[in-house]
């Protein structure tokens, strides 16, 4: 209906208004356009949307970075061709900045959309995001009250793994190395059963001896090649 009576292009406008109300309504208002189906999203993106999100993702504004990182959370969960979009439009820095710096409402908002872009996205995609740095940013918030992120997290980084197919020791090792596997480990004793069932699976399946040779190339496979410390980032970027 709304999209029927053809608002969207005057809500996207409203997008880049100066009084700080009309883009939080207007923000609000084509978010919820894209808690809708794919088409509906696409609806959103037709009407160059994503053109308007670096300045909203860098608004003075905390309440404008959190609603912005919470659009990008419904477009993150929608297809492949949207995933692309949003990295296309450079935004993916930005919320891994929210997500490593941003207020906690912020920093929630940036773990759904990038978790759920490791659900919806392609293994290239899932590697461009750990080029940008996800990894650490994912780890930082293992330790927080909020077991709903938590356990977020933790689908992020699981799917990550999975993803890296076998260059998922690459990835184990960046995990171990900003600390997240010390905090994994401590999650086997959370007393939520999902996150302890989904911390032990990880340290089963990517972190024991057993797990490690399952996954660990015993040539040289497709893909990139690693440099010889077995974790810098490519060059060329992450290519799972």
């Amino acid at each position: 209906m709304v999209i029927n009576s053809g608002v969207v292009p005057v809500l996207i406008q409203y997008l880049g208004h100066q009084e700080v109300k009309v883009q939080t309504a207007a923000l609000r208002a084509v978010g919820n356009i894209v808690t809708g189906t794919d088409e509906q999203t696409q609806v959103v993106l037709d009407n160059g949307a994503l053109l308007l999100f670096q300045a909203l993702l860098s608004h003075p504004r905390e309440k404008i970075n959190k609603e912005a990182v919470w659009f990008l959370s419904n477009v993150t969960a929608g297809n492949e061709a949207q995933v692309q979009a949003v990295i296309d439009a450079g935004l993916i820095p930005a919320v891994i900045s929210h997500l490593a710096k941003g207020e906690f409402q912020t920093q929630k908002e940036a773990a759904w959309c990038l978790s759920n872009l490791t659900i919806s996205g392609n293994s290239t995609q899932v590697g461009y995001i750990v080029e940008q740095g996800v990894i650490s940013a994912f780890c930082n918030l293992l330790t927080v009250r909020d077991s709903q992120i938590v356990q977020v997290v933790l689908d992020g980084l699981n799917n990550i793994l999975r993803h890296a197919g076998p260059q998922a020791h690459i990835v184990a090792n960046m995990i171990e190395e900003c600390g997240g596997l010390d905090k994994i480990e401590q999650l086997q004793n959370h007393e939520n059963m999902d996150i302890y069932k989904l911390a032990y699976n990880i340290i089963d399946k990517y972190f024991s001896d057993e797990g490690a040779e399952n996954i660990a190339p015993s040539s040289s496979e497709q893909g990139f090649e690693f440099a010889p410390d077995g974790h810098a980032v490519p060059s060329e970027g992450f290519k799972f």
